[in-house]
Order: C-alpha cells, then structure tokens, then sequence
C-alpha cells in the first residue's frame, strides 16, 4: 500500500473519531501538498479550532523537514487563534493527540 494511501486513510479514520468525540470536523482537500499545505484537518468543539497533523507510521523521528513542518503549523494556528494538534498513530498502538503549544517533539514511541 502507497504511504499516501495509508495516511489518506489514517486522516479519515482520525476525522471519524473525532466526530464521534462531538467535533464538526472537515478534511483539507490536498493536504501535505505543496508548501501552502499548513494541516490535514480542521477541527472545531466549543468555540475551540484545532488544526490537526495526522501522522501514521511504524516509528516517528522527527527529522528537520518534519520538524519544520510543524513549526510552521505550530506558528500559524497560534497567529489565526487556534489550537496546533499532532495526531499519531503507530502500527498496533492507540493515537496519541500533541498539543504542540507545549512543544514539538523530537520522537513519538
């Protein structure tokens, strides 16, 4: 399977739960393409927007680009008023949802 097919389908499954957690949330069409791509998710519950990164992979690294990646989410989220998430999920684990205003990471395991 093609890693965009995996994340592709890991950014739906993610979008679901999040419905069924009470949040009206929409996927961005075209995410992770090109550089005006900031998440793969908007997300909104009380009054309270999440822009949401979906990762999924067997370990996570965060590598320069990756790291820059989410700065720059981290940055724009923040300047338009809402809240930065990283949503993780490795093989045969439960997600892990960051809030990346306490920090970016260097390794989800």
């Amino acid at each position: 399977m093609a890693s965009s097919s995996k994340g592709h389908r890991r950014e739906r499954e993610f979008l679901e739960k999040l419905t069924k957690d009470g949040f009206v949330a929409h996927r961005i069409a075209g995410s992770g393409v090109g550089e005006n791509a900031i998440c793969d998710l908007i997300a909104v519950k009380n009054g309270e927007i999440h822009f949401i990164e979906v990762k999924s992979r067997r370990d996570v690294f965060y590598t320069k680009p990756h790291t820059e990646q989410l700065e720059t989410l981290k940055n724009v989220a923040i300047s338009c008023g809402a809240k930065p998430v990283l949503a993780v999920k490795l093989n045969y684990k439960d997600w892990q949802v960051l809030d990346l205003r306490e920090g970016l990471p260097n390794k989800i395991s």
